[in-house]
């Protein structure tokens, strides 16, 4: 009788322990959904001369081109070259009307949804979000008090930059 007690209080304690560890490991492993701002993403630069840029970027810094996207001529529409595991510098092409220099900022979070209801809960104008279709990530925008855009980037599974984040430690 002793043994099956002995026996009983064993299996109840390792099914404690179990379900405690499978629950704070199920915690930690589910998607952050908190809407917190986790750091820039990108500066995005409007330049003149799309190839001379994208050169100074590539060859003379030694960012590696991460991310890019052609428009239906071929011609660079964007591109992005990866400074850190996180960080970026995104190309645009300037035109008339986007003049060259800044052009926005993007910072990551780590709940896109999440941060932009905030953000309308404090009387911004926030749009968004919506999924890029070019890059899979989940984007909202709005600007700062003196005007400059910003997006908020949500680099989900499956993204273009999540690809190039999880891929940084392959250079």
């Amino acid at each position: 009788m002793k043994r099956s007690s002995q026996f009983l209080l064993v299996a109840f304690v390792m099914l404690f322990i179990g379900l405690t560890v499978g629950i704070t490991l199920g915690k930690k492993l589910q998607p952050i959904e908190k809407g917190e701002i986790l750091g820039i993403n990108h500066i995005a630069i409007a330049t003149e001369d799309f190839e001379k840029s994208a050169s100074y970027y590539r060859d003379t810094l030694g960012f590696p081109l991460a991310i890019e996207f052609k428009d239906e001529e071929g011609n660079p529409a964007w591109s992005y070259f990866q400074v850190s595991k996180t960080t970026f510098i995104e190309l645009v092409p300037a035109s008339p009307s986007r003049p060259a220099g800044l052009d926005h900022f993007g910072l990551e979070t780590s709940g896109t949804e999440s941060l932009l209801k905030q953000l309308r809960d404090f009387g911004l104008d926030a749009n968004g979000p919506r999924v890029s279709s070019l890059t899979g990530i989940h984007i909202g925008t709005t600007k700062d008090l003196d005007g400059v855009p910003i997006e908020f980037i949500g680099a989900v599974p499956g993204s273009a930059h999540r690809k190039a984040m999880d891929g940084w430690d392959k250079h």
